[in-house]
């Protein structure tokens, strides 16, 4: 692998993606000039990789990060598939469906959830799943699901937040400041650890990685990366704490990052 070669990690929704709208040309044509320069673009996504859908996968990004770490590949080749274990799960979704929380078990293969509650009025992706891809979601079945993370709308955000403390002993929790929504994945799994088996494998030096990001889950990854950089439309707490910043989604801001950076 030549020295000066880098590694590029990017985020999906909000980033490089807005559903709706699609992925910015200049957005495309970027990463397209990242790997004419010898560059390694990865998608590093808290999405599990069975709601990464052709408009994601046509941009040809050579390796995966999905499911907000628990998922690695690159060229094929898995190298983390991390579950969440039956016990917790059967133990943990009763006592957030108890606090009215919507509760969606994430997987590389399906997402499953109550068919009866409340998921689809606030899941998007569940729509879409059940028109295009009807096999890859299912009823819940918290004992059995193979799911790597669990995402839920809070019903009551303050009754979730006084489970938090306890929650943390078995998972990586991560809340969103705008919205009622939280993502929980096996403790100590995260954006950066999935970034830090994946470097490992190819033998690349931290030196060399660079992220962009704009939500929560996306804070471990850009402290970890030397060239951590949040979005111009980043959450607050995101855009305030990462040490680089670019433009918006919109204003060409992955371009333009890239750009300041020498890559493209």
């Amino acid at each position: 692998m030549k020295k000066d070669r880098c590694i590029v990690f990017f985020d999906i929704d909000g980033t490089i993606f807005e559903t709706g709208k699609g992925t910015p040309e200049s957005t495309i044509e970027s990463l397209k000039r990242l790997k004419e320069r010898g560059h390694i673009p990865i998608v590093c996504s808290g999405r599990p990789i069975s709601t990464l859908f052709p408009e994601i996968l046509d941009l040809d990004f050579p390796g995966i990060i999905g499911g907000a770490g628990t998922y690695v590949e690159y060229e094929g080749k898995v190298l983390r598939n991390v579950f969440l274990e039956h016990e917790l799960v059967e133990r943990t979704v009763p006592r957030m469906e108890s606090i009215d929380c919507s509760v969606v078990l994430e997987g590389p293969e399906y997402l499953s959830y109550r068919k009866a509650g409340k998921a689809p009025l606030y899941y998007s992706v569940l729509g879409r799943l059940h028109r295009e891809y009807p096999h890859r979601i299912k009823e819940m079945e918290p004992g059995r699901d193979e799911a790597c993370k669990l995402s839920a709308q809070l019903g009551d955000p303050e009754a979730f937040d006084a489970m938090v403390p306890e929650l943390r002993a078995d998972f990586s929790v991560v809340r969103y400041q705008q919205f009622p929504f939280v993502e929980m994945m096996p403790a100590g799994i995260n954006k950066a650890d999935g970034i830090e088996t994946l470097i490992t494998h190819l033998g690349i030096p931290r030196s060399h990685t660079y992220a962009f990001g704009d939500g929560p889950n996306d804070l471990e990854m850009l402290q970890y990366v030397q060239y951590g950089t949040a979005m111009g439309n980043s959450e607050d707490s995101v855009f305030k704490t990462a040490k680089y910043k670019t433009e918006g989604i919109w204003e060409d801001g992955i371009y333009l990052g890239l750009k300041r950076y020498g890559l493209i």
